[in-house]
């Protein structure tokens, strides 16, 4: 039996958050949710999911430091992020991705580039 592929959604954004794990959920993903990065750096820790998803502007730790944080614990470094933000200036995207974030996906989602962009993490 193959195991579950775990996706872990930090997103501040309640509906967000919602809608994001309804449609990973049915899709047949094991979703954790955490609303800020310092909750989604501990659930991290706890569950090792194969992928986080993150919103960037977040209160207590925003997800370029939730992605720093994360950095710096061997259980957590290698789990790869794609940043989901409405923060979709040159100067954001290009932090994201110097920070080590596999990719930077700008809202509003678009269901069927993240679900792509997922697919290729799993492989």
């Amino acid at each position: 039996m193959q195991k579950m592929f775990k996706i872990l959604v930090v997103e501040d954004t309640l509906v967000i958050r919602e809608e994001l794990t309804d449609i990973l959920s049915l899709e047949g993903y094991q979703v954790f949710e955490a609303d800020n990065g310092n909750i989604g750096f501990d659930v991290a820790l706890k569950e090792a999911p194969n992928l986080i998803i993150s919103d960037i502007l977040m209160p207590e730790l925003d997800g370029f430091g939730m992605y720093k944080k994360l950095q710096t614990h061997n259980k957590t470094r290698i789990i790869p992020l794609i940043f989901l933000s409405a923060k979709a200036e040159t100067e954001d995207i290009t932090t994201g991705l110097n920070l080590g974030a596999k990719n930077y996906l700008t809202k509003p989602i678009n269901i069927n580039i993240l679900l792509n962009t997922i697919k290729t993490e799993e492989y």
